[in-house]
């Protein structure tokens, strides 16, 4: 069976809502790594600032309320 997991990409301060944040990845782990096959496979990228971003409307990437406009964390 595969496993699946929340990784932490990368920490930043997000300058959107003037905090600390870390981007995750929810990744899929095969449950027998076969030789042509990589490592693993990523379902979604997410902020863990992504609940506050969308209740206060900010417009962000990883919030899930602004997908394709390069806006998360002050990018």
């Amino acid at each position: 069976m595969a496993d699946v997991k929340w990784v932490k990409i990368e920490g930043r301060w997000c300058e959107l809502i003037n905090k600390d944040i870390e981007i995750v990845e929810k990744r899929v782990y095969p449950a027998d790594i076969m030789p042509d096959m990589g490592g693993y496979h990523v379902l979604a990228c997410r902020c863990t600032a992504d609940v506050d971003c969308n209740l206060a409307g900010v417009r962000c990437e990883y919030a899930f309320n602004n997908p394709g406009q390069g806006a998360a964390a002050g990018e």
